[in-house]
C-alpha cells in the first residue's frame, strides 16, 4: 500500500464512530500485516508455534527496538490493539498504530494508566488481543535479558479473564542479522492470585525465553568478543529512531534509581558527598586547632615552669 493511501485512510477514520472503527480495522489488518516484512531488513525467525487459544489474549512481548511492534504484528497474526508510551513518533508510526489500534499512555500519570486499564479490559471483553510491552522502555542492559515489569497487565488479565501469552524477541544484528523469537506457554491469571508474585514469574518466564533464543547465536571464543560491541548495537538502534530520547526513557526502568551508576551522579549524592566532604574539612580543622591548642598551653606550662625555677 502506497504511503498516500494509508494517509487518507487515516484521515477518514479519525471520524468513524469507534465500533465501527473496530469493525474496519479488523477489515485492514491483512493489509497492514502485509506491509510488516518490508519494514525489517533483518530475517525474521519464529523458533516455535503461537499457542493455540480460543477467544481473546493478552501479550506481554520484550522490548528492546523499534521493530517490536512491527515484529509482533507479524508473529501473531490475528489483529490486536497494542498499548504505547506517550512519546515522540514518526508520523508514519502514528498512522499504522492508529490503523492497527492502539492505547496510549502518560507513563508518569496515574490518572492516565487507569484509564488505559480500563480500556484495555473493555476490548479484551469485547474479544480483541492486545500487545503489552510491559519493560516499558527498551532494555539497554548488556547484564540482563530484560528490565523489571510494569505490574499492571496482571489487574488487566485478572480484570478481563483472559489467558497471557508471554513472547520473547532478541536481535543479533552483527553475524546472523536474524530477529529470533519463541512464544512461551499461556498463563492463567485466578483472582486470587498475588500481583507482585505473578510478575515475578512472568519475568523469569521472558528471562528464560532469552535464554532459549541465545543458544540459537553463533559460538565465539572468548578471546575473540569485542568489548565495545553491545554500545554498537544500542547505538546502531537508537540511531534507528532518533526520536527516541534515552534520558527521558531512562526513568521509566523501574529500579533505575538504584543502579549504581546513578546514584553517584545524582544531584542528591553530589550534594551529600560535597556536604560529607565539608564536614571532614571542619572535623580536620577543629582536630588541627585542637592540637595547636594543646601545644600552645603545653608551651606555656613549660614557660611558667622555666620562670619558676630562674626566681628560685
Amino acid at each position: 500500500m502506497e504511503n498516500h493511501n494509508i494517509v487518507n485512510l487515516f484521515v477518514h477514520m479519525k471520524n468513524i464512530p469507534t465500533k465501527i472503527a473496530v469493525s474496519w480495522r479488523r477489515k485492514l489488518h491483512p493489509i497492514i500485516l502485509g506491509q510488516m516484512p518490508s519494514r525489517r531488513t533483518f530475517d525474521l525467525k519464529l523458533l516455535n508455534e503461537k499457542p493455540k487459544i480460543d477467544g481473546p489474549v493478552l501479550y506481554i512481548v520484550s522490548h528492546a527496538t523499534s521493530h517490536d511492534a512491527p515484529i509482533s504484528c507479524e508473529l501473531i497474526e490475528d489483529h490486536f490493539y497494542v498499548l504505547i508510551g506517550k512519546q515522540k513518533l514518526e508520523i508514519m508510526d502514528y498512522i499504522f498504530f492508529f490503523l492497527n489500534g492502539f492505547f496510549k499512555v502518560d507513563r508518569d500519570n496515574e490518572k492516565s494508566e487507569k484509564k488505559v486499564l480500563k480500556q484495555m479490559v473493555h476490548k479484551l471483553k469485547n474479544g480483541i488481543d492486545v500487545v503489552v510491552f510491559s519493560e516499558q522502555t527498551w532494555c539497554t542492559k548488556a547484564s540482563s535479558p530484560i528490565n523489571h515489569l510494569r505490574r499492571g497487565w496482571v489487574k488487566v488479565a485478572k480484570q478481563a479473564n483472559v489467558p497471557v501469552i508471554p513472547l520473547a524477541l532478541e536481535y543479533y544484528e552483527y553475524t546472523d542479522n536474524i530477529c529470533y523469537a519463541k512464544f512461551g506457554d499461556p498463563v492463567y491469571i485466578q483472582l486470587s492470585d498475588d500481583i507482585i508474585q505473578k510478575n515475578d514469574e512472568m519475568e523469569d518466564i521472558l528471562a528464560t525465553l532469552k535464554f532459549d533464543i541465545w543458544q540459537q547465536f553463533p559460538m565465539g571464543s572468548r578471546n575473540e568478543v569485542d568489548v565495545t560491541e553491545w554500545d554498537q548495537i544500542i547505538q546502531k538502534r537508537r540511531a534507528e529512531y532518533p526520536k527516541l530520547d534515552p534520558e527521558f526513557e531512562k526513568q521509566f526502568v523501574i529500579g533505575h534509581q538504584n543502579d549504581p551508576d546513578f546514584v553517584f551522579q545524582s544531584d542528591e549524592f553530589q550534594e551529600c558527598l560535597s556536604l560529607l566532604d565539608s564536614n571532614i574539612q571542619k572535623k580536620k580543622d577543629q582536630i588541627r586547632e585542637e592540637r595547636r591548642a594543646k601545644i600552645a598551653a603545653i608551651r606555656t606550662k613549660r614557660e611558667k615552669v622555666l620562670m619558676k625555677n630562674i626566681e628560685m
